[in-house]
């Protein structure tokens, strides 16, 4: 007799020893492992896989035979007592908590409840079995719902010598045909194993990984998913580079424990940590510091690789988020979802850690982007596909604008393309048309460069020059509002006078009309409104209202109140939590009531 047999002979007599003293023990472990299997049941292959890799399995094979059971099979490190003995009693893992093991509750192998009859463990010299009807015999109980499966070791006997562990399940009447769907997904963060093989009567399955540094393949129905690897702190970010490994990652993302959960992160990449999920393990528990830390870490590794030209995922990143969905709805669901802290982070990190590169309001080819910008930029930023995202990720990531008026007289204004001068003229006409203002002697250049009937000078249509900064004798806002056509240029200029440096950039459709900084250096973005009284009502746009819980820089409502030369101007911040608003379904608009108290005005 072997020690490992030996030592199973004795935990058998143990266990029935503690059924004698405590009878209604087992009745109650037995409904215990009935809930935790309902729970798992759609985790089994996920819990043998990650047994299997804590055991430092290279290779798992699965066989599925006609009769309804299957073999689950690992070239992993041959069982010991203790690990035998965590599979006979619950939440007794010999794993703990951040060691170089994925699991620790020491409940994962119970999943098998869920579907198994009958389980026969072989691993090194010795086989045994948990057999509920069996397990009845010893403890000479009659009902077999009173005994565990997962409990008893019986039919002990020495086997010749098995490498590894293998496990051979008989099915219940209700457990279905198939083990169930092995998301390939599953195999990326996995630390040992680099082939799961399937097979059945009809079919043959291989899903296989190759690793590197930064690089991980995922083979699998002959096809190639490949990820480039970040790491930061806790965190490990799997970014998909081809097609095959997007369609796996999904336009939200995905979230996992090292194994796959079922949340999203909110971009189109893989996070992977040590944090803690509920029971079923199905969700990262978001609140626990784990996890948020994980998140927190994904993060700043995002950040770092889409501030950095030199990083090898930085073209492919743009790419992924420019092209996925509008992350500000993201940012205002409900706080606590993984993607609200994922966003929410990396929003902090690219506030805190600018990039050098610009946001342009105007497309730029990618010639262009190199002559602008020569220590790098990313192409996706800038073309005309992806305008719209631009907008809403210069907004929600604090993205500086290029000045396209410092643009034109800088020198390398002579090296731009024919396409971007057209569309930089095409710009200051639009400018001078809608706003008034005078164009300067480049810009008023790069318009007669246009086709003849769009050339035709605006001179005709802007209002002569105005001082940028008014006289004391001629400086309220009723002045101001005399001279300007519209609340948003006068709203800049009347500001301006008095120390504020603002730029108007209500053309370019980023959410807000007014960018710059305060008269204190802060800086503001600000959504200019126009009313008759202070107790008139104003609403925000949904995106507006996006923009003011997610601007990078504080979002100020300037309001004009009155019309003409009776027009005061108040600032307003309309994040204050007193502040009444109420959502206007019937054109999705949130509307301001009783504003008037919390305004300031500024004179």
């Amino acid at each position: 007799m072997s020690a490992t047999d030996l030592f199973l002979h004795q935990l058998q007599d143990t266990l029935i020893d503690e059924h004698l003293q405590a009878p209604g023990l087992f009745r109650e472990i037995a409904r215990m492992e009935g809930l935790l299997a309902e729970t798992y049941r759609n985790r089994v292959p996920y819990e043998l896989l990650q047994n299997s890799d804590d055991a430092g399995s290279s290779t798992v094979t699965v066989v599925e035979s006609p009769d309804g059971t299957f073999s689950w099979s690992n070239d992993g490190r041959v069982m010991d007592g203790a690990d035998i003995e965590s599979l006979c009693r619950s939440a007794s893992s010999t794993k703990t908590r951040g060691d170089a093991s994925i699991g620790y509750r020491g409940i994962g192998f119970k999943s098998l409840a869920a579907v198994a009859s009958k389980i026969e463990v072989r691993s090194g010299d010795v086989t045994f079995s948990f057999d509920k009807a069996l397990a009845a015999e010893l403890l000479r109980e009659q009902a077999l719902d009173s005994v565990p499966l997962i409990r008893i070791p019986v039919g002990i006997e020495q086997t010749p010598w098995l490498g590894g562990a293998s496990f051979t399940v008989t099915r219940t009447p209700d457990a279905g045909d198939g083990l169930g769907e092995l998301d390939p997904i599953s195999l990326l963060f996995l630390r040992n194993v680099r082939t799961v093989l399937v097979r059945s009567r009809d079919d043959e399955m291989q899903v296989s990984i190759e690793r590197a540094n930064d690089r991980v393949v995922v083979r699998s129905s002959g096809s190639d998913a490949d990820f480039a690897i970040l790491r930061e702190g806790a965190a490990t970010v799997a970014v998909p580079m081809n097609t095959r490994a997007l369609a796996l990652t999904r336009v939200r993302g995905r979230l996992a424990c090292f194994l796959p959960l079922n949340d999203e992160v909110g971009l189109p990449v893989i996070i992977s940590g040590d944090m803690l999920t509920d029971p079923s393990r199905t969700h990262a528990v978001v609140a626990d510091e784990s996890t948020t830390r994980v998140l927190r870490d994904a993060a700043r590794a995002i950040a770092y690789a889409l501030r950095n030209p030199g990083t090898s995922t930085f073209e492919r990143l743009w790419e992924l988020i420019l092209q996925g969905e509008d992350i500000r709805s993201l940012l205002v669901s409900a706080t606590g979802s993984a993607s609200q802290v994922l966003l929410s982070s990396l929003r902090d990190e690219m506030m805190e850690h600018r990039p050098s590169f610009k946001y342009s309001s105007v497309v730029l080819e990618e010639e262009d982007v190199s002559t602008i910008f020569p220590g790098g930029a990313p192409a996706a930023l800038y073309s005309a596909a992806n305008q719209a995202a631009a907008r809403t990720f210069k907004a929600v990531l604090g993205l500086e604008t290029l000045d396209l008026s410092a643009l034109a007289d800088e020198p390398v204004a002579s090296q731009l393309s024919e396409q971007l001068r057209t569309r930089l003229g095409k710009h200051f006409q639009d400018l001078a048309r809608a706003h008034g203002r005078s164009l300067t002697p480049t810009e008023q250049a790069l318009v007669e460069l246009l086709p003849a009937q769009e050339s035709q000078s605006v001179t005709s249509e802007v209002e002569v020059s105005r001082p940028s900064v008014l006289t004391s004798a001629n400086n309220s806002m009723g002045a101001v509002m005399t001279q300007w056509r519209t609340a948003e240029v006068a709203t800049m200029q009347y500001l301006n006078g008095r120390g504020w440096s603002l730029r108007d950039v209500s053309t370019q459709n980023v959410g807000y009309d007014l960018e710059g900084t305060d008269s204190s250096g802060q800086r503001v973005n600000i959504e200019v409104k126009k009313v008759d009284s202070l107790d008139a009502r104003f609403a925000l746009t949904n995106n507006e209202m996006s923009l003011m819980l997610n601007s990078s820089a504080p979002y100020l409502l300037a309001i004009v109140v009155g019309s003409e030369r009776h027009s005061k101007l108040m600032i307003l911040d309309p994040s204050r939590p007193e502040l009444s608003r109420e959502r206007v379904c019937r054109r999705w608009d949130w509307e301001f009531t009783d504003w008037g108290r919390f305004a300031v005005m500024v004179d």
